[in-house]
């Protein structure tokens, strides 16, 4: 007992020298009994209570137990859960903030339906349907001079898409369409004159369509800095960024990484992350993972290393960065452009790299060499071969016991990779989205039946014991948990369709994939992802538990909210 006084000493706060002073209301030990505490530690998987005192985890196990353990202690008993369920705050380790927070405003025109933020959207499939939805918007618009900015559009749901489509719709207004890869972007005539885009000054650039309006991959950043002006107004940007607070907050999620901190320009964005994601009204933490193409010069180099080596001087409470940094291989999955081995794509067309493969070894070995952990973007298997030779190379070079070197997204992998992954040490933040919104029409185009059923072979990593987390990527998919492992569980597709079910994940395995496996994978498994004694009082609050039900309603289980730091913060619905 004496012991356990001592430890509550320090979680409260009270030092020697305070000896006699009381606690502050804050700081005081809150016991939350629940229907069920699901824990994520093997030693004890299921409790019926926790307790929390100064945003930290006291005491997990029976109510009577944890009651004996607080003899002589003040505490109050909070009955707001004794209906519900508690899990580990969910982990989002792979999205994007301030690029959600530019899409968000824009409107939605998707092949599937998005519930967001204050709006629903329907969505629409067809060439003629996504060119009835724009008009639409773009009437709606009319007698206003602002842009119309879209994002969703694919060209296999909605056909292609062309500069005289969009005069057609406007030849006045300026219109971008931006692609559901995000990689992509298609702009009218009045877009490029507003953005001083001509012929000339865009000739020769091997990823600008001018005549098309077309801008696309290593064109993008080009693209985007004649857009700032508009998506990077500051009441744009920072509407959006509470839109996606809201949305992560909606997923309960109580950590998320942001996989390419500063993307558009840190010193734009970094004002609006500090009112709106360090605020006290953001029930999550960010942690801040810096691409190396973002900060000048070329990836790895002296000068740019120097930027990201200085970022933690920024670290609050709630926005960190740490040694960690992200790099990138192929295409986009969405686009179809990640790097495929042969066959290659059915239709002959090819893939694109975003790092050349030897820039890409360069700055990876620039960092490994510095002490990072390397999160890497692959999407294609010839992508993932890449980044498998480069890690064995850095290891052979510079051997790391624990380099916790991780690919992310890996659209589409082979079962050698798998063994492969495992043999090297790498882990694995899949988006398994990919297959519910593409696997049907990468088996009629591009991929075919067999390669588009393994799209994410999940299953396959885990049995090689390749530590396995899921992320959205949002706005790639939803920053919704449960809806990512739904898709590994039951790997259905939008039109509801099985596909290779040898490499579903168990209802554990995806459970674990959001919440203690995210967390090893940005090293943060110590803090958060489990219910343990020590770790930050993050939880999710389900109104189910996700092991009671079928394995077809995992993703309609209801989200009371959460708990941040022992706070709840229950959902505004």
């Amino acid at each position: 007992m004496r012991f356990f006084i001592i430890i509550l000493s320090l979680c409260l706060g009270v030092c020697a020298s305070g000896a006699g002073a009381r606690v502050p209301p804050d700081k005081s030990v809150t016991l939350y009994p629940a229907k069920k505490v699901i824990t994520m530690e093997a030693a004890l998987p299921h409790a019926d209570a926790v307790a929390v005192a100064n945003g930290r985890i006291l005491a997990v196990g029976s109510l009577d137990g944890i009651k004996r353990q607080l003899q002589g202690v003040s505490y109050r008993v909070d009955e707001v859960f004794a209906d519900k369920v508690l899990l580990p705050g969910f982990i989002d380790n792979h999205l994007h903030p301030s690029m959600a927070a530019i899409l968000l405003p824009m409107e939605f025109i998707t092949p599937f339906d998005w519930r967001l933020p204050g709006r629903s959207v329907q969505g629409v499939q067809g060439r003629e349907d996504f060119l009835a939805r724009l008009r639409q918007r773009e009437t709606a618009k009319q007698g206003s001079d602002d842009w119309l900015f879209t994002w969703g559009y694919h060209h296999y749901f909605h056909g292609q898409l062309s500069r005289a489509d969009l005069d057609a719709v406007s030849s006045s207004r300026p219109i971008i369409v931006w692609h559901r890869s995000f990689h992509e972007i298609y702009a009218n005539s009045a877009a490029l004159r507003a953005m001083g885009v001509t012929a000339a000054s865009v000739a020769g650039h091997p990823h600008i369509d001018f005549e098309q309006g077309h801008f696309y991959e290593t064109a993008l950043p080009l693209a985007f800095a004649a857009l700032a002006p508009q998506i990077l107004d500051p009441r744009w940007f920072r509407s959006g960024l509470e839109g996606v607070r809201t949305a992560i907050h909606r997923g309960g999620v109580t950590t998320i990484a942001d996989m390419a901190a500063g993307m558009f320009g840190l010193e734009t964005e970094w004002p609006h992350l500090k009112a709106v994601l360090d605020s006290d009204k953001t029930p999550f933490r960010t942690l801040m993972i810096p691409s190396a193409a973002s900060y000048g010069g070329v990836p790895g180099d002296e000068a740019s290393m120097k930027i990201i080596s200085s970022l933690p001087e920024r670290n609050s409470e709630k926005l960190k960065f740490v040694k960690q940094v992200k790099l990138l291989a192929d295409g986009a999955f969405f686009s179809q452009l990640m790097q495929m081995k042969a066959p290659g794509y059915l239709d002959g067309h090819d893939g694109e790299w975003l790092m050349e493969p030897a820039l890409l070894e360069s700055a990876a070995r620039a960092y490994w060499q510095a002490g990072y952990q390397l999160h890497i973007h692959s999407n294609g298997d010839r992508g993932t071969e890449v980044v498998l030779d480069v890690l064995e190379k850095l290891l052979k070079e510079t051997p790391k016991a624990d380099h916790r070197t991780t690919l992310h997204h890996l659209g589409y992998s082979t079962e050698s990779q798998s063994r492969r992954m495992a043999e090297l040490g790498a882990l694995v933040s899949a988006n398994p989205y990919y297959l519910y919104a593409m696997g049907d029409k990468y088996t009629e185009v591009g991929l075919g039946a067999e390669r588009a059923a393994e799209i994410v072979r999940a299953g396959s990593l885990v049995r090689h014991g390749v530590p396995l987390s899921l992320h959205s990527d949002f706005t790639m998919a939803p920053v919704e948990p449960l809806t990512l492992a739904w898709v590994a569980v039951n790997r259905q597709t939008a039109a509801g369709n099985e596909m290779a079910p040898a490499l579903k994940l168990t209802l554990d395995q995806a459970l674990r994939a959001v919440t203690i496996d995210a967390a090893y994978a940005i090293r943060m498994e110590e803090e958060v992802g489990s219910i343990a004694v020590g770790k930050k009082a993050d939880f999710t609050v389900l109104a189910a538990d996700p092991y009671a039900v079928d394995a077809s309603e995992l993703k309609d289980i209801p989200i009371w909210g959460t708990v941040f730091e022992g706070r709840p913060y229950p959902l505004k619905l």
